[in-house]
């Protein structure tokens, strides 16, 4: 039986074991054979963070023989190509105007479509995967906008995860994601809600509050358009107009 309390990994408070999920479960609700393994998500009544630690002390090598394999299409349909060429076409409209005069981050950017489409329709783009690349790569290197959408849900540690990202975040810098925000009473329906999905590897399951203070502990600005989008920066980024203008979508 997994331990009945843990500490959450966001406020530090007593977080309590909700349900577990086969590992099998995935966001596109496709029927796999069952694995027989149970993952354990805990949930803090004090800042509504959900995880679990299942995931923990995972190397990225087991991640990418266990999770981010080529069965992966399965429970990510849009993953490979059709979602990062509509947002790379959704955040060129939106950043028109500064062609050509800011750099890009796709952070977790995977095999770097997104990457690659931003560049054709030229704006300067940089992909960063650890597990597509070295996580070297981007030694010394600093972006005036980092994009990252659907990728926090990901981190086993999402406070380590922020402090890497930003190591990348110019002084004027802004930081586009996205991640599904939870439901009102979630603990009552966890197993029911679609992005429940361990087989995605969607460990961490934020509340509006969880994410936000996850950023501003951080120093950042923080703010939602959406249950889905949401941005944070710092300083004066010449991006952040537009986006708050035009970043809803």
């Amino acid at each position: 039986m997994p331990p009945q309390t843990i500490d959450c990994k966001i406020c530090g408070h007593g977080a309590g074991f909700v349900a577990a999920a086969d590992l099998s479960v995935n966001c596109e609700r496709v029927a796999l054979p069952a694995s027989g393994e149970l993952i354990p998500y805990y949930h803090c009544a004090e800042c509504g963070f959900t995880f679990t630690p299942a995931f923990d002390d995972w190397t990225p090598a087991q991640f990418r023989q266990r999770i981010y394999n080529e069965g992966y299409a399965l429970v990510d349909r849009e993953f490979s190509s059709i979602r990062p060429l509509r947002q790379a076409g959704d955040l060129a409209r939106m950043l028109e105007p500064l062609k050509g005069k800011i750099r890009i981050l796709d952070y977790g950017g995977g095999a770097g479509v997104f990457a690659r489409r931003m560049t054709e329709l030229g704006f300067a783009t940089v992909s960063y995967d650890p597990l597509y690349q070295s996580a070297t790569s981007l030694a010394g290197e600093r972006f005036e906008l980092i994009h990252c959408r659907e990728v926090i849900e990901h981190a086993p540690d999402p406070r380590a995860f922020v402090a890497d990202l930003l190591r990348h975040l110019a002084d004027d810098g802004a930081v586009y994601l996205s991640t599904a925000l939870q439901p009102e009473g979630i603990t009552s329906h966890l197993l029911d809600w679609w992005y429940l999905a361990p087989r995605n590897g969607h460990v961490s399951l934020f509340s509006k509050f969880s994410l936000a203070r996850l950023w501003i502990d951080q120093g950042l600005q923080f703010g939602h358009f959406s249950e889905f989008v949401h941005l944070a920066s710092r300083g004066n980024p010449p991006c952040l107009p537009l986006l708050m203008e035009r970043g809803g979508a």
